[in-house]
């Protein structure tokens, strides 16, 4: 049997095809997001597409500094849809995707005798999680702080965008909930009266991110659209770092007069590369973008405007950022010929 199409997901769809891979999109701040910028590549908008139109969830896999979180804001900002997000942690439950009960609360207000008091409501104990607003986001008024945290909108976002971030970090019971949730497109909230059916009108773009840290069920895998951010490699990978650095750090974003030089944002890429494919035959975790823009923020703190002293700074500082493992075993020796004072630590 065949079903017709929701004409009610065509403007999203066509958001998305009107996308150009290289064009940049600056970001506004958002739930759980400062403001930013994404420049869009064509697999992540053909899979953008794939998974909305399959209303499955898209998981996306690489190492962090991809921007794979990034993807998720630039897709609710591309759609004009409101974003909901959860990190996931080692003891998040597959019910906090749901809601969140504050009882402690609950059990000092009722020691407190404030349950018994006129127009008492046990609405703000129940915190909507992201599942909850994005599949029912009218029933979330009164409930917790689920509307401000979504921006305070009187007016239901025109979609929702859900954020399921490092996914391999649960164990596999959290996928394999997940899993059954959007299999059967049903979300049983206790202090509602009926389950939260979700409507092929008004399906959330899922976006699910991994690390791969924690190999995910297979069976998992396979009901999502499945896209990776590999990285740049060798000069590729300096070019990479080195446009995020401007994108950061830059003429357009920072007082006059104080902007990075392309001169030392390129020498502190250098160093990363260098330590990378150290790292990575010590088979010690490579340091990426993140331990990138830090060290540029503290050397811009540290002499903006003065490339001179920022390069003293760098020769100084990177092995702090940048190396954060011990260094020991054979495999080290080519990271500790890099860095003659090491010693045995890479602090």
């Amino acid at each position: 049997m065949h079903t017709t199409p929701s004409l009610s997901f065509s403007p999203a769809i066509h958001k998305l095809r009107d996308l150009q891979p290289g064009q940049i999109r600056n970001l506004d701040p958002m739930e759980g997001f400062s403001g930013s910028w994404h420049r869009w590549k064509q697999e992540e908008i053909d899979a953008a597409i794939l998974a909305l139109a399959a209303r499955r969830p898209l998981l996306v896999r690489g190492e962090p500094g991809t921007g794979k979180t990034q993807l998720a804001h630039a897709l609710a900002s591309a759609l004009g849809w409101a974003l909901h997000g959860a990190t996931i942690h080692a003891r998040f439950e597959a019910q906090d995707l749901l809601y969140l009960f504050d009882a402690v609360r609950r059990l000092s207000d009722a020691q407190a005798g404030k349950l018994r008091e006129p127009g008492w409501d046990e609405k703000p104990y129940w915190q909507p999680g992201p599942l909850w607003k994005a599949f029912g986001w009218e029933t979330t008024e009164g409930y917790g702080i689920g509307r401000e945290l979504a921006g305070g909108e009187a007016v239901a976002p025109a979609g929702h965008v859900v954020l399921i971030d490092e996914i391999d970090k649960a164990d596999s019971d959290l996928p394999n909930s997940l899993l059954e949730v959007l299999g059967s497109r049903r979300l049983v909230i206790p202090p509602l009266a009926e389950p939260l059916v979700a409507s092929e009108e008004h399906w959330p773009l899922i976006v699910i991110t991994t690390n791969e840290e924690r190999e995910l069920p297979a069976a998992f895998i396979r009901r999502c659209v499945v896209l990776t951010h590999d990285l740049p490699t060798g000069s590729a990978y300096a070019d990479f770092l080195i446009e995020h650095g401007l994108a950061h750090f830059g003429p357009d974003q920072v007082e006059p007069g104080q902007a990075m030089g392309e001169e030392i944002l390129r020498a502190a890429a250098a160093q990363l590369l260098e330590d990378r494919k150290n790292s990575e035959a010590a088979h010690l975790p490579p340091p990426g973008l993140a331990e990138y823009l830090d060290l540029l923020r503290a050397l811009l703190e540290l002499a903006p405007g003065d490339s001179e002293e920022q390069s003293r700074w760098l020769g100084k500082l990177n092995r702090y950022a940048y190396l954060k493992h011990r260094v020991e075993g054979e495999g080290a020796q080519a990271l500790r010929q890099s860095r003659p004072n090491l010693g045995e630590t890479g602090r």
